[in-house]
């Protein structure tokens, strides 16, 4: 009986924290009174948890393998009747939210307008800013007027008040790789939104850099340690050996190369405590000299405490 008891207090101080944090993104969610003859045709509604399902089918868990909290989902109507949707995530921390940004947003340009990336198009703004990750859209319009999206953007990043720092990976490799729009990865989901490799997670990834600098993608992965780093290519190779998708399977120096069912070639090398995967996006590209490179810069690199 005790333990039922305790139970049943546990899930209400559960429940009870859950709603104080739905209650904490709610404040993010611009107010009607700052929206001069707007309202809402969907009042905002706080997801947790598993809840993101019901938001997102078949999206939710990129989110979760980032490390999602909560979003805040609103829709409004301007007075013109142009709907716009706002979504609001709350990720684990900033590195989180930066990653799920770097991913959803690869293929656009990156800017500083808003937070601190944004990615912007005529139909919406993204932008991450500290544990936030903000999509703004529109849902119809009825007219175009760009602004009113840049308003509740405006709106929402000055309430929220945290800064945030990239990830220690990102900012590590920022110095050898300038001006490149670097992709945070934290698990297989997010390496199969940028290359797919297999549905097991065969290089065992807990954080990941990926850019497609011109003809070729580069993923580097770090390990915690360089035995970890060699155990975990020797078996990924065993995995590739087996699928159907790669051949051409050949030893190279600290690694191995294949070719993709597309006709791809891939190199992949381990460099002290990370694997570096080179995929060329056309027969031209040359990996070998792109690899050389890039252990040079991987030797530059920081020490980065796990």
């Amino acid at each position: 009986m005790k333990i039922r008891i305790l139970i049943g207090l546990l899930l209400v101080l559960i429940s009870g924290l859950r709603n104080i944090s739905g209650q904490d993104i709610n404040k993010f969610i611009p107010a009607l009174s700052e929206l001069d003859g707007w309202k809402f045709t969907s009042e905002p509604k706080v997801y947790a948890g598993d809840t993101l399902f019901s938001l997102i089918d078949g999206g939710a868990d990129l989110y979760l393998e980032y490390g999602f909290s909560q979003v805040v989902s609103a829709r409004y109507a301007d007075p013109s009747s142009s709907n716009i949707l706002v979504e609001i995530y709350e990720m684990t921390d900033a590195a989180s939210a930066y990653g799920i940004f770097s991913l959803t947003q690869q293929a656009l340009e990156w800017s500083p307008q808003f937070g601190n990336l944004s990615a912007i198009t005529l139909d919406y703004i993204s932008f991450w800013k500290s544990r936030y990750y903000v999509n703004i859209s529109w849902s119809s319009r009825q007219h175009f007027d760009g602004p009113l999206l840049d308003k509740l953007a405006n709106l929402i990043v000055a309430k929220i008040t945290e800064t945030g720092d990239y990830p220690d990976l990102v900012s590590s490799f920022q110095q050898e790789f300038p001006g490149k729009k670097m992709i945070y990865l934290k698990g297989n989901l997010a390496l199969s939104n940028f290359y797919y490799f297999d549905y097991r997670d065969i290089f065992k990834i807990k954080e990941a850099l990926a850019f497609s600098p011109g003809n070729h993608k580069r993923i580097i992965i770090k390990y915690p340690d360089r035995e970890t780093a060699i155990a975990t290519l020797t078996e990924a190779r065993q995995s590739m050996s087996k699928n159907k998708r790669f051949t051409d399977m050949a030893t190279a120096f600290q690694g191995f190369s294949c070719t993709d069912n597309k006709g791809n070639h891939i190199l992949i090398r381990q460099i002290d405590n990370y694997a570096v995967i080179l995929v060329a996006l056309d027969k031209t590209a040359s990996l070998e000299p792109v690899m050389e490179e890039v252990t040079r810069e991987i030797e530059n690199v920081p020490d980065i405490p796990d």
